[in-house]
C-alpha cells in the first residue's frame, strides 16, 4: 500500500513528558512510516479539558482522517469522540487507558471508537494478584499494602482484579492502600508510613514500576529487604532489571511500543476499508507470560524492555 494516498493521523496524548507515552509515540512514529501515514502529536499536558478542546479543533480542520486518542479521562473525552465520529474521522483508543468507562474488556464501549489497543485494567490487576500470590507462598497471614498511582476509576478496576485473585487466598490481607502519584518520592513517603503501622509487612504491590522504585528506596531505609517482596507494573527496563537481579520479586508486562504499532495499523486499517480487528490486548500476542518474575525470566530470553521505566 505505499502507493496509496497518505492518512493523516492525529494523536491526542496526555503528556509527552513520560517515558511510557514516548515509547508508546515512538511505535507511532514507525507504525506511520511503515503504512505511509503522517502523525500530527496534540500534547494536554494532563489537562482533560485541554484535550477535549484539541480535539474539537482537530475537528474543524478537516484535515485528518484518524484519531489515535490516549485519553487523559477515559469517560470524559467520549462525547468529544462521538463528534469526530460524526464528522467522518475515524477514532481508535488506547495507549494506557482505554476510552469508556469498560475497564475489563479490549474493546471501548464508548460511541463513536471504531478499534482499541489496550490491555484491560482489571486484566492488570489479575496479573498483580497473581504475583502477590506467589510473593506471599508459604506465609499466613501474609500483610499486603497496595499503592495506587490515583484513586480514579481506571485504578478501582484494577483493585477490583487483585481483589477477584485474592478472594480465594484468605491467608493474605490487604492491610494498607495509599495514593503514591505514579512516581518514586510519594511511593517512599507512603511505604515509609504503611511499614510504621505494619512492621510485619511482608508484600507491597505498586501499579507502576516507578512507584516500586520509591518502594524499594523506603524498604532499604527501613532495613527490611530480607522481609517485604516488592511488586511493580508495565515491565520497563528497570523493573525488568531489578527483578532479574532479586531486588524487586516481579512486574507485570506491558508493551508500549507495540501498543503504538497496533493503534496506528487498526486506524490505517480503517481508513482504507480494510479489515481490522476491533480490539487487541498486546499482551495477548505474544507467547509470554503476563507477569515477569526470576522465576520465569529465562522465557523471556534477553528482553530488556520497551521502555525506561
Amino acid at each position: 500500500m505505499s502507493n496509496a494516498k497518505p492518512v493523516k493521523l492525529a494523536w491526542f496524548t496526555p503528556t509527552s513528558q513520560n517515558d511510557y507515552l514516548s515509547a508508546l509515540g515512538v511505535g507511532i512514529e514507525a507504525a506511520a512510516k511503515a503504512r505511509n501515514a503522517t502523525v500530527t502529536t496534540f500534547d494536554a499536558g494532563f489537562d482533560e479539558q485541554k484535550q477535549y478542546a484539541q480535539i474539537q479543533d482537530a475537528i474543524a480542520t478537516g484535515k485528518f482522517d484518524a484519531f489515535l486518542v490516549t485519553p487523559v479521562d477515559a469517560s470524559g473525552v467520549v462525547p468529544a469522540i462521538a463528534e469526530a465520529a460524526e464528522a467522518g474521522i475515524k477514532v481508535v483508543c488506547g495507549g494506557g487507558y482505554p476510552c469508556g468507562d469498560d475497564f475489563a474488556s479490549k474493546i471501548s464501549n464508548a460511541e463513536g471508537v471504531v478499534a482499541q489497543t489496550a490491555i484491560p485494567e482489571a486484566s492488570l490487576g489479575k496479573s498483580t494478584g497473581q504475583l502477590i500470590v506467589e510473593a506471599c507462598e508459604g506465609k499466613d497471614p501474609c500483610e499486603v499494602a497496595q499503592l495506587p498511582g490515583a484513586m480514579i476509576p481506571a485504578e478501582e478496576a484494577l483493585f477490583d482484579g487483585v481483589k477477584q485473585v485474592l478472594s480465594s487466598h484468605p491467608e493474605i490481607e490487604i492491610v494498607a492502600r495509599v495514593e503514591a502519584g505514579y512516581l518514586a518520592a510519594p511511593a517512599q513517603a507512603a511505604t515509609q508510613d504503611i511499614l510504621q503501622s505494619n512492621p510485619d509487612l511482608d508484600v507491597v504491590a505498586a501499579s507502576s514500576d516507578a512507584m516500586a522504585a520509591g518502594i524499594e528506596l523506603a524498604v532499604k531505609a527501613a532495613g527490611v529487604e530480607d522481609q517485604v517482596k516488592i511488586i511493580g507494573l508495565a515491565g520497563g527496563q528497570r523493573g525488568l532489571a531489578k527483578v532479574r537481579s532479586g531486588t524487586w520479586f516481579g512486574t507485570v508486562m506491558m508493551y508500549p511500543f507495540d501498543e503504538g504499532m497496533y493503534l496506528v495499523d487498526q486506524a490505517v486499517r480503517a481508513v482504507r476499508s480494510q479489515r481490522f480487528r476491533a480490539g487487541i490486548n498486546p499482551a495477548e500476542e505474544l507467547a509470554w507470560p503476563m507477569v515477569f518474575t526470576k522465576e520465569n525470566s529465562a522465557e523471556f530470553g534477553d528482553y530488556s524492555g520497551q521502555w525506561a521505566g
